[in-house]
Parts: C-alpha cells; sequence; structure tokens
C-alpha cells in the first residue's frame, strides 16, 4: 500500500517530502539537482535542526541550504577541519619529497619530521574525517548555486549552501603521496642505518 507522502514546510523542518512510515526524507528536486532546506526557527531545539542535518548529509542531497546561523557557523567550521588535514597531508607529503633536492643536511633530515607530520593528517582524514557524510561537501562561498533554488523557499538572506562534491580523487591524490612519502622515508631510514 502506499504511504502518503507529505511537505514538511513548517519553520523549523527540513524543506523535504517525509514518508510517514519510515520518517527518512525524500528531497526536493530542482531540474536535476535535489536540495535540502534546513529552516531556523525558535521553536525547534538545537537538537532537532542538528539530527535535520545529519538526515540530509545522510541521504546525500547534492545541495544542502543551512539557514540556521550557529549550526551553518558550526557546519563551515567542521568542513575547514576537514579540508585543512587533505591540504596539510598534501603538501606536507610534497614538502617531504622535495625538500632532499635542497644539497643540505637540513633539507635531507627536515623531510623526516614534515613526511611524519603528513601521514598523521592523512591518517587523520583517512581513521576518522573520510567515514563522516560532511567530507563529501564543499561550502559554496560565493552563492551560485543559491540561486538555482527558487526564493519563496528561502526564509534567510545569508544561509549556508552546501554542495556536494566527489571526494574520491582528493582521497586518491593524499592517498598516493603518503604511499610514496613512506617509501621514501623508509629508503632513507635505512640508508642512515646503514651507513
Amino acid at each position: 500500500h502506499m504511504t502518503e507522502l507529505n511537505m514538511a514546510r513548517t519553520s523549523g523542518d527540513v524543506a523535504v517530502k517525509t514518508d510517514q512510515a519510515s520518517q527518512e526524507p525524500e528531497s526536493q528536486t530542482l531540474g536535476h539537482r535535489e536540495y535540502c532546506i534546513i529552516h531556523d526557527s525558535v521553536t525547534v531545539t538545537r537538537g532537532a535542526l542538528e539530527c535535520q542535518l545529519e538526515r540530509a548529509l545522510e541521504q546525500g542531497c547534492s545541495l544542502i541550504i543551512v539557514e540556521p546561523a550557529s549550526l551553518g557557523d558550526e557546519i563551515v567550521r567542521w568542513i575547514r577541519f576537514g579540508n585543512f588535514l587533505h591540504k596539510s597531508a598534501v603538501l606536507a607529503s610534497l614538502g617531504a619529497l622535495v625538500l632532499p633536492i635542497i644539497p643540505t643536511k637540513i633539507g635531507v633530515y627536515s623531510a623526516f619530521p614534515i613526511g611524519l607530520f603528513g601521514l598523521c593528517c592523512t591518517g587523520l582524514y583517512d581513521f576518522s574525517w573520510q567515514f563522516d557524510p560532511c567530507c563529501k561537501y564543499q561550502v559554496d562561498y560565493k552563492g551560485t548555486q543559491l540561486t538555482k533554488v527558487p526564493s519563496h523557499e528561502l526564509l534567510c538572506r545569508s544561509p549556508v549552501v552546501l554542495v556536494r562534491h566527489n571526494d574520491k580523487y582528493r582521497k586518491r591524490l593524499h592517498n598516493a603521496l603518503s604511499l610514496v612519502v613512506i617509501g621514501y622515508l623508509g629508503w632513507r631510514l635505512y640508508q642512515l642505518l646503514n651507513s
């Protein structure tokens, strides 16, 4: 039997269709893009807003609009932390591979701590951050994606806009660089111990 679908459009609710039997959101579509809106409301608790955001992230909406300022700021900080881990892993790994080209001992010996820092960042990303649904999203600071959502659906002038991206290439990049760094540092350590 068909379950009745209704539009959860009241303040504080995620603007998505909800199946009454399962309480799982089903995204609205705008052309070929899915989107979810988490509206700001004084009558809805912070915990309820976080649950709505979590459902939208797990559902994998292409576009998530977060209107509550405090929740939006928190998600932006969390995504920045993931970006920091990724960029630090890549840059430190590259540094560990390039510094030994400098013809001084400083270049060779500085490769070890920098390489270890890159490996730590890769480990943190791979064993904690990559399993968070936020790792699939980036913040649209310019608001270009927001123009694709009908303005009558928005209750806030400056919401946080999250855009879903495929992150498999960034994971492959920092993992490949980390493997090269492990090989290089292992080789250098072997040379140092046997000289």
